[in-house]
């Protein structure tokens, strides 16, 4: 196998990726990435403009993806095909999400009748990996694999509080909060107050931040040694919690339980 040489090997290490780092995968997982509820089908343009890669690349990343069965084309517009799903398959079917994360959903959604998920940080997003839903208006329905900037969502603020303060503030030095609506809170050092008021209280709360008509609670999933394993919250149309505000106080304590519960069958 060839040595990289002194260029590339510098190019990767200033980005933080050692000489391990295999290029073509890292490019061929960023397109299929690229696909998403807004873009389920794109050219090879769109692709290459949504990757920030060249035309060439992307062409042959797409092309394999057609060959292998993880994608389709008409001969113009790429898809995802279902085999894609295989992808995920060894992680979702693990004991971990099929025996724990998904069946605690499903019981706090029975007894809060509001939607219920298990989120993960995955650079700035928040990342649902386990979920109960009540059904959405507009076919928003959250499923797994969504997902949405962490900073907006409760289940995010949750998220980042886990973080050391060093980790914490490197990454909202580098973040770039979006304004999804006109809720939501943008300003780093306004954030980062509300992260650690998160962190001391055991819960955060956000209303219509992360999308307009909800609001959402959530608490800190963790192992019984401490760690760190993701957030569980809850959500609720906005006029739900208006006739009831009594259901994000329900929740919490119903979400503390389960947590509880929970922590000692996360390994």
């Amino acid at each position: 196998m060839p040595r990289l040489n002194e260029t590339d090997t510098a190019r990767r290490e200033a980005v933080g990726n050692g000489a391990y780092f295999v290029e073509a995968l890292a490019r061929g997982l960023s397109v299929i990435r690229a696909f998403s509820r807004e873009r389920s089908s794109m050219t090879l343009s769109d692709a290459a403009r949504f990757t920030n890669l060249p035309k060439p690349t992307v062409r042959r990343v797409l092309l394999t993806l057609v060959d292998l069965g993880y994608a389709e084309t008409d001969g113009r517009v790429f898809r995802l095909a279902p085999q894609v799903m295989s992808l995920a398959v060894a992680y979702l079917g693990t004991d971990l999400v099929a025996t724990v994360l998904q069946p605690a959903c499903e019981r706090i959604m029975s007894m809060t009748g509001e939607s219920c998920f298990v989120g993960v940080l995955v650079g700035e997003d928040m990342m649902m990996i386990a979920n109960a839903n009540r059904q959405f208006p507009l076919g928003l329905v959250p499923s797994i694999g969504l997902r949405l900037p962490a900073l907006s969502t409760a289940a995010g603020r949750v998220l980042f509080g886990m973080l050391p303060d060093d980790e914490l503030d490197a990454r909202l030095a580098k973040a770039t909060p979006k304004g999804s609506t006109r809720f939501t809170l943008t300003d780093r050092e306004a954030l980062r107050a509300t992260i650690l008021k998160g962190r001391a209280d055991g819960f955060c709360i956000t209303r219509q931040e992360a999308m307009l008509d909800f609001c959402a609670i959530a608490v800190p999933l963790r192992r019984a040694d401490g760690k760190a394993v993701g957030s569980l919250s809850v959500a609720a149309r906005v006029e739900r919690y208006a006739a009831n505000p009594a259901i994000l106080e329900t929740s919490h304590r119903i979400l503390d339980d389960e947590a509880a519960r929970l922590a000692g069958l996360l390994v």
